[in-house]
């Protein structure tokens, strides 16, 4: 409880009696002051009792008119106030506010009750600027009492929350152009995904379910094979996202970070609908940046959806000291005219050292998911979002994350159909992203391993559409 300037103006007026009276030596000035000090006690103890009972029959109401909107997007916030019609004698004053990264754009952050009053409403405008998972502040209830001496401020118990999503992409899920409609988990009956466990391969009788055919295995083995299938609703999956610098590559709003948000949000939101449990690692270029253990909790899953909303591209370190098969093979070169010893042992060295395994060793996305895989075992299922900037990086992850018969979805953003210039060249763009598609043909006939791509829709239609009528006019 705090007092107003009122009770500074009436206890600076009880110690002028106090001093007055002490000077003049009268008596009744220093009563008078001794009178108005317990007047002034009584009045605090009564204005503690009274805020106390106010507050308990006060009741605030702070909500927001959408808890999932997108950056930029105005949401109307509003704040009531009421009050029983019993006892309203008290001035009560509610004052809203907004977090960082939240701003208001019109509107009243604060409603006030009068002696009298018992309710009363507000609405203001907000915006955020930022993507991200935004808790509003608790509002401040200020209680006055009646003679202006005192009031308080508390804090209301409860408060908004709110989830600013960044414009939608238009995203694009599938396999060599073709869109797949179950990539959040309602899984492909021939490549069984989270929730279904793989219990043995073996080979096609008469009478069995075609969907159930292993084509991969028919292929390697010559033979028809099935596998049979059982239904487990509590296998748990861990999301590996990518957000090293290379996922920066893009327009603004456009980059291939933003479309790995979205299917890791698309996974994250699937695995809530159906209680499965879910982990998050997400990577950067110096190495892991959050870990969210796997859980089923409401509070598991918007954890990861406000870390996902957080992720920026990281920065990469040119600092380690790594040598590329590349930078190796110049260094050689240059030593191939010398013919001192020296010259020919570095020119041998350098042709022959493998800087492979010490990049790969060192590769942060590789290094998490071979961790997270020893860490959770064969059960768990690894998602992998991703892009195809390095392609040997990829290969190596997806080999650790098939280890010891992990089951792994792998998402693919191909680099050449981010470019911030577009499809300049459809010719090139198409070759650029047959390279891509080979590679993840090779990664998806792995009969553990489902890789998908993630890309702009109308881009992946552009170069699919360019194709086809450059086929048709030749």
């Amino acid at each position: 409880m705090d007092v107003t300037d009122r009770w500074w103006a009436t206890a600076g007026s009880g110690l002028v009696f106090v001093i007055i009276g002490v000077l003049a030596e009268r008596p009744a000035l220093l009563l008078a002051a001794a009178g108005l000090g317990a007047w002034i006690l009584a009045t605090a103890a009564v204005a503690g009792r009274t805020f106390t009972q106010a507050y308990d029959r006060t009741t605030v109401t702070y909500t927001l008119g959408a808890d999932d909107t997108l950056v930029d997007t105005p949401i109307i916030a509003t704040v009531s106030l009421s009050r029983p019609n019993t006892r309203t004698t008290l001035p009560v004053t509610v004052q809203a506010t907004t977090p960082p990264g939240v701003t208001t754009e019109a509107g009243d952050q604060t409603l006030s009750l009068a002696p009298g009053d018992t309710e009363d409403t507000t609405e203001f405008t907000v915006t955020a600027s930022i993507s991200g998972r935004f808790e509003f502040p608790k509002p401040i209830i200020t209680l006055h009492d009646p003679l202006g001496l005192y009031q308080t401020h508390v804090e209301w118990e409860t408060t908004p929350t709110v989830t600013v999503r960044p414009p939608t992409p238009d995203l694009h899920v599938g396999r060599g152009g073709e869109r797949v409609d179950s990539a959040y988990g309602q899984h492909q009956s021939d490549r069984p995904g989270p929730g279904v466990t793989i219990r043995e391969l073996r080979q096609y009788v008469p009478g069995d379910d075609v969907q159930q055919i292993d084509w991969n295995a028919t292929a390697r083995l010559a033979e028809t094979y099935i596998r049979e299938t059982e239904g487990e609703t509590d296998r748990r999956t861990t999301l590996i996202i990518d957000h090293r610098s290379q996922m920066g590559v893009g327009r603004d709003g456009e980059t291939m970070l933003e479309y790995a948000r979205e299917v890791g949000i698309g996974i994250t939101r699937a695995a809530a609908t159906r209680d499965d449990p879910l982990g998050l690692r997400t990577v950067g270029d110096d190495g892991l940046t959050n870990i969210v253990q796997s859980g089923t909790s409401d509070q598991t899953y918007a954890q990861i959806e406000s870390r996902l909303y957080d992720l920026v591209p990281t920065t990469a370190d040119s600092s380690s000291g790594g040598r590329t098969a590349r930078e190796a093979r110049e260094r050689s070169d240059r030593l191939t005219d010398d013919e001192t010893p020296f010259a020919r042992i570095l020119g041998a060295y350098l042709r022959d050292q493998d800087p492979y395994v010490t990049r790969i060793r060192d590769d942060p996305l590789v290094g998490t998911v071979r961790s997270v895989r020893n860490q959770v075992g064969a059960d768990d299922v690894l998602v992998i979002v991703t892009s195809d900037t390095d392609p040997t990086t990829v290969t190596e992850a997806a080999k650790a994350a098939v280890r010891g018969g992990g089951r792994t979805i792998l998402f693919l953003t191909p680099q050449c159909l981010f470019e911030p210039a577009g499809l300049t060249d459809l010719d090139v763009a198409y070759d650029q992203y047959r390279t891509f598609e080979t590679l993840r043909q090779d990664l998806d006939t792995h009969p553990r391993m489902t890789a998908l791509e993630i890309a702009p829709d109308s881009r992946v239609d552009a170069v699919l559409a360019h194709r086809r009528m450059s086929s048709t006019t030749r």
